[in-house]
């Protein structure tokens, strides 16, 4: 994903959604290539990505707040 494909998800608030899709497609090749381990791995990271999506979002953090 480059920069502006990141910043209008964020803006849009689909950054987390996005990135489940995504593990959702990579775990669907990977089961289909029996690799069943790694794509129930991905869809737990999906599952968690997804409650994200639901209950939270991103926002940036003025330079005050950052942390070195």
């Amino acid at each position: 994903m480059d920069e502006a494909s990141r910043q209008f998800h964020i803006g849009e608030n689909d950054y987390f959604g996005t990135l489940a899709t995504v593990l959702d497609l990579v775990s669907q090749d990977m089961r289909k290539k029996g690799e069943q381990r790694n794509a129930d791995i991905l869809l737990r990271q999906r599952d968690d990505l997804v409650y994200l999506q639901h209950s939270h979002r991103i926002e940036r953090l003025d330079d005050k707040s950052r942390i070195p």
